[in-house]
C-alpha cells in the first residue's frame, strides 16, 4: 500500500491541511498554530490547585500580553517570567488597591496572588511566585486582612 505525504498551507485562514493520503483518500486536518506571546497572568489562589498540573479556573485577575514570544524551552521560559516580574515589582506598594478594583467579584478573604505564564503555547504554567501576602477585598476595596 503506498502512500503520498503532503502539506497545503493557506496563510490567509491560517489553516493548515497535513496528511497522509492513501488509495482510500483519507485525509487528517490540523490547524496551524501561531506561537504564543509571553504572557503574565495574576490568578488568586481560590482559582487554582496548588502543585496541581491543571490549568487555573476563570481569567486572570491582571493579564500583559508581550509582542513576542521567547524560545520554547527552559531558557525561554525563565525569560518570560523575569519580564512579567520586572513589569509587576514597580506595582507591588499598591498591589492591594490595582487586585481590589480590577478582581471580578466583590469580596476576597486571605487569597495570595501568584505569577502564571504563558509562552510559546496557549497553556498556563505555574511560577510558583506569589506577592508573599494575602488579600481581603469588600465591595473592590482593600481591607487590613484580620488574623482570624
Amino acid at each position: 500500500m503506498k502512500q503520498i505525504v503532503f502539506l497545503v498551507t493557506f496563510t490567509l485562514v491560517g489553516v493548515c491541511w497535513a496528511g497522509n493520503a492513501t488509495e482510500t483518500n483519507e485525509i487528517r486536518i490540523e490547524e496551524a498554530k501561531d506561537p504564543v506571546p509571553c504572557t503574565c497572568g495574576v490568578f488568586l489562589s481560590g482559582q487554582f490547585k496548588k502543585g496541581s498540573k491543571d490549568q487555573p479556573k476563570g481569567v486572570p485577575v491582571l493579564t500583559q500580553e508581550m509582542d513576542t514570544p521567547f524560545s520554547n524551552n527552559a531558557v525561554g521560559n525563565r525569560q518570560c517570567v523575569n519580564k512579567c516580574l520586572e513589569l509587576i515589582i514597580k506595582h507591588l506598594p499598591k498591589s492591594s488597591q490595582i487586585l481590589c478594583s480590577l478582581v471580578d467579584r466583590e469580596n476576597i478573604h486571605r487569597e495570595k496572588a501568584f505569577l502564571f505564564i504563558k509562552n510559546y503555547n496557549d497553556k498556563w504554567h505555574s511560577t510558583n511566585l506569589s506577592a508573599g501576602r494575602e488579600f481581603c477585598c469588600r465591595n473592590n476595596e482593600p481591607y487590613k486582612c484580620s488574623m482570624i
